[in-house]
């Protein structure tokens, strides 16, 4: 028996040239039945191998579901050069250079742990401990991971400035209280940056700043609020928890009312609901001392013309670039 490979084709010396119709392999004939189904598996793989085979051309291999695991690869910073030369990624620099970046919700994974459990059956309890033991190891929480890293540059450095770029949503008020907590007990001043949106507990992290070094980016929303919760059980189990929510929130407006200047009556007012404000609004309540617009002070979001308009109608103010009045007062 011969075998020929014309045009990338596998064919049998017998076939017709164009013929359809493929030769079953000769050569099997001569083996176990084991060893015959073997070898066919084998003349399959090499058919499908072959891309000029026209028999082989009809069947579609399954495609293949590429999925990106992470979509935003941070880059790696190179430090040095020649034999000196190192790469560090980004985050490592950037804390090198005692620039903390604080995005996310600021939270405590064990304290969003123990609440789960209390709320779910005793069977599911044993379960949850188990895998939550075993994400101890491997997660690490983004509050612990501020205080962390402002503990260590203060080791560092006593004097330097520490930055702090903020973009949060909020987060739990046990864990920004402890992350205030820190940065008022290091020696370092720190300087802290909103950008994107700053909502919730988050505002206080701003205001937590060094005065006259408290910023905000120009496009920033700040919305401040009070705490939230919710409780089950007999009337003493939720008297405890509402307690414990007056609590929080007296605490949290105590630090307003320290970082801010604003009375108590001001503070109540502004987290009886969600209060959202401009960077100029937020300037105005002492949450910020300045804003960063990054053009020479002037802003440009509103065309001019539409900006002198709404000033001989008396909706803006010339002095607050462009911001319409909303009425509200701190």
């Amino acid at each position: 028996m011969q075998t020929s490979f014309r045009s990338g084709a596998l064919r049998s010396a017998g076939q017709q040239p164009g013929s359809k119709r493929r030769a079953s392999c000769q050569c099997s004939a001569f083996l176990p039945h084991a060893g015959r189904q073997q070898h066919q598996m084998q003349h399959k793989q090499v058919a499908l191998a072959l891309p000029g085979d026209r028999s082989s051309s009809r069947r579609r291999l399954e495609p293949l579901n590429a999925q990106r695991r992470s979509p935003v690869i941070a880059p790696d910073i190179a430090i040095g050069s020649g034999e000196d030369q190192s790469f560090m990624d980004l985050y490592n620099y950037l804390l090198r250079q005692r620039i903390i970046f604080l995005s996310g919700y600021v939270n405590d994974k064990c304290l969003q742990q123990q609440q789960q459990q209390q709320q779910q059956q005793q069977q599911q309890q044993q379960q949850q401990q188990q895998q939550q033991q075993q994400q101890q190891h491997q997660q690490y929480e983004l509050a612990t991971q501020i205080v962390g890293s402002l503990l260590a540059l203060e080791a560092l450095d006593e004097e330097e400035e520490i930055r702090v770029y903020i973009n949060s949503p909020g987060g739990q008020p046990y864990s920004i209280i402890g992350v205030v907590d820190t940065m008022q007990s290091i020696k370092p001043p720190i300087k802290t940056v909103t950008l994107g949106a700053c909502y919730s507990y988050a505002s206080l992290l701003v205001a937590a700043g060094t005065k006259c070094r408290r910023y905000s980016m120009k496009n920033t929303r700040i919305m401040m609020t009070q705490p939230m919760g919710g409780s089950q059980g007999d009337i003493y189990q939720i008297a405890a928890t509402v307690a414990e929510l007056n609590a929080i929130y007296q605490l949290i407006a105590r630090y307003y009312i320290k970082f801010t200047g604003m009375t108590a009556d001001e503070i109540e007012r502004a987290t009886n609901r969600d209060t959202f404000m401009t960077p100029e609004e937020a300037q105005q309540a002492g949450l910020i001392d300045g804003i960063i617009r990054g053009d020479g002070g002037t802003d440009y979001t509103t065309p001019p013309g539409v900006v002198r308009q709404l000033e001989d109608l008396g909706f803006v103010d010339r002095l607050t670039g462009g911001v319409l009045k909303t009425g509200r007062s701190f």
